[in-house]
Order: C-alpha cells, then structure tokens, then sequence
C-alpha cells in the first residue's frame, strides 16, 4: 500500500467531508468543509492529506498560534485527525502526525498541544504515540 502524505487543497474537502462522516456515523453536514476552506485561504496552519492509491483515506488540521496562555512562544495545536474507517489501523494517522510534527520542527516551533475529551482513550493512545502527555494545564467551560 503506497501512502503519500502532502498538503491539503480545496479540492480535498468534499472527500474529507465523506471521511468525517464514516467516521461519525452521522449523515449531518459538519462544519468542518467551511472550517478547512477558511483556513486554507488564510495559511499559517499545516493541513495534511494521507493519499492512498491517490484518494484521500485520512487528514490531520493543525493551527499555529502566536502566543498561548503562559506561552512565550509559537504553539502549535493539531486541531482535527480523522483516517477513514476503511482504512484505520494501518498506520495512516501515526504518519500524518510524525509529518506534523517535523512540518512545525521545521518552522522553530517547540510545542504543540491538543485537546482530548477525557473518555476518548483511542484518541488520548493516538497522542500518546506520538509522544505527547498530560499537560499541567486545566480546561475550563461554562455554558452561556
């Protein structure tokens, strides 16, 4: 299986639409297609596509952010990693995300976060592989 990893186009969002919609089982249109074409056009984040026999089968959306709360720094924060259902467990998801990381290495940026729902342990073992770790740092929300 020939996998490619490149940067995401606009012509992709239809088909990552399709991949985000296997994935949550929904048949709801998200927001994710007006999210991805307004952050392509703005640039500055890194917005991958895992090509398998020339489709895309996964992607991952990370942002980059001047500052952050405590931060002195750049932070990058990957945002969005979906691999089609198809086509997880074959490593696509752990490929996109090394590519992640060497892209924001490659721009001097030392840190990246994410934010994980606590009980989403497939997710929290997909961050845990690549190296990431429980941050000192707590999330809090109100509803308004």
């Amino acid at each position: 299986m020939a996998v490619r990893i490149r940067r995401m186009r606009v012509s992709d969002l239809k088909a990552l639409a399709t991949i985000e919609r296997r994935i949550t089982g929904s048949r709801r249109t998200s927001a994710l297609q007006g999210h991805l074409r307004r952050q392509l056009r703005a640039g500055g984040g890194v917005c991958l596509v895992a090509d398998v026999a020339g489709k895309p089968a996964g992607f991952l959306v990370g942002d980059v952010a001047p500052w952050e709360f405590g931060e002195e720094r750049e932070v990058a924060w990957v945002k969005v990693v979906g691999v089609d259902p198809r086509h997880q467990g074959l490593g696509l998801g752990h490929l996109l995300g090394q590519a992640f990381l060497k892209k924001v290495r490659a721009r001097g940026i030392r840190r990246v976060k994410t934010l994980v729902e606590w009980d989403a342990g497939d997710l929290v073992a997909y961050f845990q592989s690549l190296g990431f770790d429980r941050s000192g740092a707590t999330v809090l929300e109100r509803s308004v």
